[in-house]
């Protein structure tokens, strides 16, 4: 394993518990009456806060990997290899979930639940974690042209195009939200995505040197944990309730910090660390089917009794079945090869 691959695969691992503990919260938020649970919104509100930055650094890595301008990635190796692992997840996985999704809805099983679910899929209508893949789907299939252009430009202006990224999609819509500008303008929220890409590119091709000197002496983790202490201060008064998608601005700056930081950190080469970042896609796939059997089909979350130790449960729970059933999935010689 190269050096460099070391510290991705600690973010990846962190990342996916980070995604698993994020649904675990969302997953009650979204279909629950939240006024009804004021504590309990303000914690599920700094838990958000605290991991929202997973899907982010899971970009990055990918723009870290596939942008880099020394690894050589022609339209049809990306079509080919990348693209096709992502479409055969998409049915694999998201034509069950929409089975699963009707019967929950309907009370049983049709014969034409099947032609439904895939046409469900074709329309982004799966299980919400689903989108993910649509979006890394899009990103995959624009790779050689975005290299061609990152390698074709100055830095100075791939540093303008992340400036303007992250003032247009970030900053400006939390303003206008902040202030309840309907009006105010704003690059659409969803380009945040490619900034987070390029970002990935951006910390291919530069050094290491500062990041490590930053970890060394404590700024970057200090910053990075005073980042995330202010983020959680700010919603123990249950006054701040806005919420963002993942363009909130203080998850952008968190993103950074945090990779910067795993990019920073001494990269120990770990066989667990590998073997558990290879079960990654997996568990991402796989995890809702656990909270939304408790929580859809059980009627259980974590709300039905103490969080201080429910949210723990459901958690470790929801990552430990996962983990199980993501190590025999992959134990399937054409799931591990083409899919997982």
């Amino acid at each position: 394993m190269k050096e460099r691959e070391a510290f991705l695969d600690r973010l990846r691992v962190l990342a996916t518990c980070a995604v698993v503990l994020l649904h675990t919260v969302t997953g009650v938020m979204d279909n629950t009456d939240m006024g009804l649970y004021p504590a309990e919104k303000k914690v599920f509100l700094v838990v958000m806060d605290l991991v929202c930055w997973c899907v982010p650094i899971f970009l990055v890595i990918s723009g870290y990997l596939f942008l880099n301008p020394e690894r050589k990635l022609s339209m049809g190796k990306m079509i080919v290899k990348y693209c096709r692992r992502i479409v055969l997840a998409l049915f694999l996985f998201g034509v069950p979930y929409g089975c699963m999704e009707l019967v929950a809805m309907e009370g049983g099983f049709r014969p034409g639940m099947p032609g439904e679910a895939i046409l469900m899929v074709l329309r982004g209508e799966s299980w919400s974690h689903m989108w993910y893949l649509y979006l890394i789907l899009f990103l995959y299939a624009i790779t050689p042209f975005l290299k061609w252009v990152l390698e074709a430009i100055p830095r100075w202006a791939v540093y303008l195009v992340l400036l303007a990224l992250f003032l247009g999609c970030s900053v400006l819509p939390y303003v206008n939200e902040l202030f309840g500008w309907e009006e105010g303008f704003a690059l659409p929220g969803d380009g945040i995505y490619f900034f987070y890409y390029i970002c990935g590119y951006m910390y291919a091709t530069a050094g290491k040197d500062r990041h490590r000197r930053a970890v060394r002496s404590g700024i970057l983790p200090g910053a990075a944990l005073l980042l995330a202490a202010g983020m959680a201060i700010s919603r123990l008064s249950g006054r701040y309730v806005l919420q963002m998608a993942y363009n909130y601005p203080f998850t952008v700056l968190l993103t950074l910090m945090l990779f910067s930081w795993g990019n920073g950190t001494e990269h120990l080469e770990g066989a667990f660390w590998e073997q558990a970042a290879a079960l990654s896609f997996a568990i991402y796939l796989i995890h809702p089917v656990f909270l939304n059997f408790a929580y859809k089909f059980l009627h259980v979350t974590p709300l039905a009794f103490g969080l201080g130790l429910s949210l723990p449960l459901f958690f470790t729970g929801t990552v430990l079945l996962s983990a199980i059933c993501a190590w025999m999935l992959c134990r399937i010689t054409l799931l591990r090869k083409y899919v997982l």
